[in-house]
């Protein structure tokens, strides 16, 4: 059996992906929502035999957005407790069709049944809860929502969000890798959010209880336009040119002096066998040489992607510029 879904959910789990999507009725150019009797969307989790604990492997996982229209091919259902949503698949591509974030499209997909998220107002389930559930992914649409920098225990950097739902306070921490990467570079930040659409997700037991995810984060209110800019007079950079001109010409023959006189103290100080002078004004230290290890952070970024960002922290930096002498004809 086949069967389509609009992804709403690809989102961390145990070193892979969590995928998971509302199920549609396709035709190649429409979508049409599968719902219950309640009228509810029905969702699909796809769960990969492959895996321990049934995540799908990142490989597989990045071939798939969030909002793609995706097919699913030999479709076995296999639920689990309250993870009535999952399924067992032989194939998983994407149809070509991808759908903008809008509050209209993700209306269609909203949880209206439900007045609270997974079984309480906490921020878990216990396993006795999870064994009686029957839903664990649901899309609800938050009031007054806080993104934050938790740094915990460890003091390593993750982002939780704090809302209102039908009037009960929630604080989850974020899964959704997107997200996360857009608040680490700048391209979103933390803060009063007011209104959203949140994916949340019951994942598996975890020093016994299973803890409610925001799998996804979704921000449908317009980014703030760029301010406008006053247009540069003619000429203004000259005066500045001239200037950096000849503090560079000083800068470069100063240090062309000062590391050769580095060179005259070090071979000095290996003559005499001095390993640190010390004098009012400077105080100089001789390091033989050696062979030393060295982080490649490129090479470990490119092969642990994932990994490489969960130890990544947000730091503001303030604007900058970058000064080069270009090269004379």
């Amino acid at each position: 059996m086949d069967k389509y879904f609009i992804c709403l959910a690809n989102s961390y789990k145990h070193g892979g992906r969590c995928i998971a999507g509302v199920e549609v009725l396709w035709d190649g150019e429409k979508s049409k929502v599968v719902r219950d009797k309640s009228g509810t969307a029905k969702w699909i989790r796809p769960i990969s035999k492959e895996t321990t604990t049934g995540e799908i492997p990142n490989h597989q996982a990045s071939l798939i957005n969030v909002l793609d229209v995706v097919r699913l091919e030999g479709v076995v259902p296999c639920p689990s407790h309250a993870q009535q949503e999952n399924v067992y698949f032989q194939a998983m591509t994407f149809t070509g069709k991808h759908y903008a974030i809008t509050s209209q499209l993700l209306q269609r997909f909203m949880d209206e049944k439900h007045r609270h998220v997974f079984y309480n107002f906490g921020k878990a389930v216990l396993p006795f809860d999870y064994r009686q559930g029957s839903h664990s992914i649901l899309l609800i649409r938050v009031e007054h929502a806080e993104v934050y920098a938790d740094e915990g225990y460890s003091g390593q950097v993750r982002y939780r969000i704090s809302f209102i739902y039908h009037g009960h306070q929630y604080d989850f921490p974020i899964t959704d890798p997107c997200y996360q990467t857009e608040l680490r570079l700048g391209q979103r930040a933390t803060g009063q959010k007011g209104t959203m659409f949140i994916t949340c997700s019951l994942g598996l037991e975890y020093e016994g209880a299973h803890f409610k995810l925001a799998a996804t984060v979704f921000e449908t209110e317009p980014q703030p336009s760029a301010t406008s800019k006053e247009t540069a007079p003619e000429g203004w950079f000259d005066e500045y040119e001239r200037e950096l001109a000849r503090l560079l010409n000083e800068k470069v023959a100063i240090e062309e002096q000062i590391t050769e006189l580095r060179m005259r103290l070090r071979e000095r100080m290996e003559r005499y066998g001095v390993e640190k002078v010390n004098s009012q004004q400077i105080s100089v230290s001789y390091t033989p040489a050696r062979t030393v290890m060295q982080f490649d952070s490129r090479s470990f970024r490119a092969e642990n992607e994932e990994l490489y960002s969960s130890y990544c922290r947000p730091k503001q930096r303030e604007a900058s510029i970058v000064v080069k002498r270009n090269p004379s004809d």
